[in-house]
């Protein structure tokens, strides 16, 4: 047995075709693809989801829709399948109301990307969609029976970001996604800057945030101009002087969880508490414990795979919920609103055609083509496929808006844009002018009148309270400073036992030196240990001493070097054999010199192992110039080999 619906075949451009299920649809062997012959089709007439008004306005709608078709089965479709039986639910309420934006209204608002311009023409869809949302909380219905569909995802964020402002609970899947947050954009832009103080885009990001939210001295405009051309230094002042003190350079020095939390602290502080900020703090937590991120790793991770994630969506919660028509397939709503209800067909961006070429001078069977009108005088083959290809459009367009008005149970709302004749006294080809046409038909379109209703508005279905609790988390007043806390994570030196004291302290030394790259890098993995908790300030000292002793010692010079490629705690993968880890190793050009760190008494097999290290790093085509173990204990030994 097969179950479908051609009508809602929407996913044409995923390899769909409603072609397939109108030709099983047909009684001639010819559209048989069976070995049994006998097949049989059976049409389910009646529509057990909607209420009677709601399936009586689209049995019209759409009967009327089918003339758009010339495909005789596309017709067929429409005019005669479409229409569906009425159940025992008696009453519901359909409404079209239509925005009138005035001509010389072009004003755009917004920064960063088309999901966050504003046109005049989008505050007017969005303050009927609030309205319409207010209409349906007046008639006994609540937020969680209400679902706003639109045909992409950038309406539905720009519907998200406007209810939430407007305090109306929302639910969405694109809307819970932490990338379109504000606050997670300024923090990623941060990153970005931190990661490359030349990148502009992303400068010029942050300078608008703090232009728009946190300062009032200097226009937007003038503020980005006054800042986006100093460097780092001479932007830090800037920001001083405006009651904002941040240091990048320190930034860089931090971890990636401090140096996120740094930015959050500064630029952020009062929205600490948001969930998207919680949710991305935990990722950034995540990447930082579990493979200690740079801030570059970080954000190869983002652009990757960070950037889809989203906040979980609490199950039970009253809300409005907001998805496009494609994700709604196969679901149903007792309210379904479908604002910004237009769509300019001439300006649609339409697939290229392949074409037969009849040209005998051209040795080519097709060509690639853009879709346009005047393929229809290429020749008989190109007018056909044009045609075909017109044809499958309108009805991907016809089956979306089947898929969006059938999701209603009880009441529908389309919210549509009021459209002018032109010169030529016909409509613009527009979805928009769907609904003109329809209600043209039944002879109660007005100019002046721009909304039109089917039915009682009045709740019919019983109202099932809302039960369900949201557990809010209260806002944390008082931060705990971090550098309040330490953690020392070795116990000897926790306690103070004299029990191998020596060993302990060289493998804290051994760990701390996996930091160091060059000489210079002592001071900073100084401040790292103590950070992570290996070492406490009061032994600061005496751990850096030891270690300029070790980078500064005239045998192991050329071992701290900055004109040097470092690995530190690196793997060798050795062929059919166990996998190697030196403690460091140094490489110029062909060269490279071999240092391990040991605590305890001297064995021979430390020199095996260090002799094993050349033999994998000679079959890697280096010469060894250099071998060195250094033992670490009360007193640091250096040994040559």
């Amino acid at each position: 047995m097969l179950v479908g619906d051609p009508k809602q075949a929407i996913y044409r451009w995923r390899g769909g075709k409603a072609e397939q299920f109108i030709d099983l649809a047909k009684e001639d062997k010819k559209h048989n693809p069976f070995s049994n012959k006998n097949k049989e089709t059976l049409r389910l007439g009646t529509n057990y989801r909607s209420y009677s008004e709601v399936i009586q306005f689209n049995n019209a709608f759409f009967k009327q829709l089918s003339d758009k078709f010339e495909n005789p089965d596309y017709k067929n479709l429409y005019e005669n399948l479409s229409h569906q039986d009425i159940n025992s639910k008696m009453g519901g309420y359909v409404n079209l109301s239509f925005i009138e934006v005035p001509e010389d209204e072009t004003e755009v608002e917004g920064f960063d990307s088309e999901n966050d311009s504003i046109s005049v023409k989008d505050k007017f869809y969005l303050n009927q969609t609030l309205r319409t949302i207010e209409k349906c909380i007046a008639n006994g219905f609540e937020y969680k029976d209400i679902v706003l569909l639109t045909r992409t995802k950038a309406p539905g964020i720009k519907l998200a970001n406007f209810l939430t402002e407007n305090s109306v609970p929302i639910l969405s899947s694109e809307t819970l996604l932490i990338q379109n947050a504000t606050e997670v954009k300024l923090l990623i832009a941060l990153l970005r800057y931190l990661k490359n103080p030349k990148d502009d885009e992303s400068k010029v990001y942050f300078l608008y945030f703090i232009a728009k939210y946190l300062q009032s001295e200097l226009a937007i405009h003038d503020f980005i101009l006054a800042a986006k051309d100093k460097n780092s230094e001479e932007l830090e002042t800037f920001l001083k002087s405006i009651g904002i003190e941040i240091s990048f350079k320190n930034c860089k020095k931090k971890s990636l969880y401090e140096a996120v939390e740094i930015l959050i602290a500064t630029f952020l502080n009062d929205k600490v508490n948001t969930s998207y900020l919680q949710y991305f703090l935990d990722l950034v937590l995540e990447k930082d414990v579990k493979v200690q991120s740079s801030i570059s790793d970080f954000l190869e991770y983002w652009d990757k795979i960070g950037y889809q994630k989203s906040i979980p969506s609490p199950e039970g919660t009253n809300a409005v919920r907001i998805m496009t028509i494609h994700k709604s397939k196969g679901l149903e709503f007792p309210v379904v609103i479908f604002p910004f209800a237009e769509e300019d067909f001439s300006r649609k961006i339409k697939d290229k055609l392949w074409i037969p070429l009849e040209d005998s001078n051209i040795d080519l069977p097709k060509a690639l083509i853009n879709n346009r009108k005047e393929v229809e005088s290429y020749g008989n083959e190109a007018k056909v496929i044009f045609q075909t290809k017109n044809q499958e459009e309108v009805l991907d367009t016809i089956n979306v808006l089947y898929v969006a008005l059938t999701r209603a149970e009880e009441q529908l709302y389309v919210i549509s844009n009021k459209m002018k004749l032109k010169k030529d006294g016909t409509y613009p080809n527009n979805l928009a002018t769907y609904f003109i046409e329809f209600l043209l038909n039944l002879g109660n379109y007005e100019d002046t009148k721009l909304e039109y209703e089917f039915g009682d508005s009045v709740r019919v279905s019983t109202n099932k309270a809302h039960e369900g609790k949201n557990n809010q988390i209260g806002i944390v007043s008082h931060k705990l400073n971090p550098k309040n806390i330490k953690i020392a994570q070795r116990e000897a030196l926790m306690w103070g036992t004299a029990q191998q004291d020596a060993i302990t302290f060289g493998n804290i030394l051994h760990e701390i030196m996996a930091f160091i790259h060059t000489k210079d890098d002592v001071d900073l993995a100084i401040q790292k240990a103590t950070e992570l908790g290996l070492i406490t300030f009061s032994q600061n000292a005496i751990f850096k001493e030891t270690i300029e002793k070790i980078v500064n010692h005239e045998e192991l010079i050329s071992f701290f070097d900055a004109d040097t490629k470092v690995f530190n705690e690196q793997n060798i993968i050795k062929k059919a054999t166990k996998t190697i880890k030196p403690d460091r190793v140094v490489l110029k050009g062909n060269q490279a010199l071999l240092l391990d760190y040991k605590t305890g008494e001297k064995q021979n097999k430390h020199k095996v192992q260090l002799e094993e290290y050349e033999l994998a790093l000679q079959e890697m085509n280096y010469t060894v110039a250099k071998k060195v173990l250094i033992y670490i204990g009360e007193s640091v030994e250096i040994v040559t080999l």
